[in-house]
């Protein structure tokens, strides 16, 4: 499938599913993204970027643990999830939301402290691409942290390739040893792993966290 077709599917997929993304239902999710945001060094003037970021409930999470000192941005290819997010960040200082893919971020070079992505590097069709922007706009000695099903076992092995075949917009979870490559191909060093395990899922979560070295 060409990459546009899947960029529409995703829009279109994440734009349906806007309306209900902060249900209760969705609860684990903010387990893991609390959990995710925990490993962060926040403090007052930090400059985060959530890349894939919905309705925008972690970057407003983010901000609040900085109390509200700081940069505090979120991308996502979905316009409904964008309007969301911006309509319940309303009186939120310094937090900002963009619509577009991660592959081209509107940002200026040397900007984040940190940039998280939680259970959305899966669906990117060049990772590769994504990782690069990223790095751009990091400042020297800021960190990337990726928080994604991870396919070092075999049962994310066979959910990966289910999902493959009926999911046209999923295109990989990958495994540490994936992750260390495409880190260190686009000149990001892999500086750990941390299993976080959900609370309604039968299998681990687990964070990769990638540094921009240099000045």
């Amino acid at each position: 499938m060409e990459k546009i077709q899947i960029a529409e599917q995703n829009q279109k997929k994440w734009d349906s599913r806007a309306k209900t993304y902060d249900a209760k239902r969705f609860d684990y999710f903010r387990f893991m993204q609390k959990r995710l945001i925990s490993l962060l060094d926040l403090r007052e003037g930090t400059h985060l970027l959530d890349l894939g970021c919905g309705t925008g409930w972690a970057v407003r999470y983010a901000a609040a643990k900085a109390n509200q000192q700081g940069e505090f941005d979120g991308v996502d290819i979905s316009a409904k999830m964008i309007e969301i997010a911006r309509a319940n960040s309303t009186g939120c200082r310094n937090v900002h939301f963009f619509q577009t893919g991660a592959e081209r971020l509107p940002f200026n070079n040397n900007y984040f402290d940190c940039v998280i992505c939680s259970n959305s590097f899966h669906h990117y069709f060049s990772p590769a691409k994504v990782l690069k922007e990223v790095k751009r706009v990091l400042k020297p000695n800021g960190k990337i942290y990726i928080l994604d099903l991870t396919c070092d076992r075999r049962l994310p092995k066979m959910l990966n390739r289910r999902c493959q075949r009926r999911e046209p917009a999923h295109v990989s979870f990958y495994s540490t040893d994936e992750y260390r490559s495409l880190f260190s191909s686009e000149g990001l060093n892999y500086v750990g792993g941390k299993i976080i395990a959900g609370r309604l899922i039968g299998f681990p979560m687990k964070v990769h966290i990638g540094l921009k070295n240099g000045k």
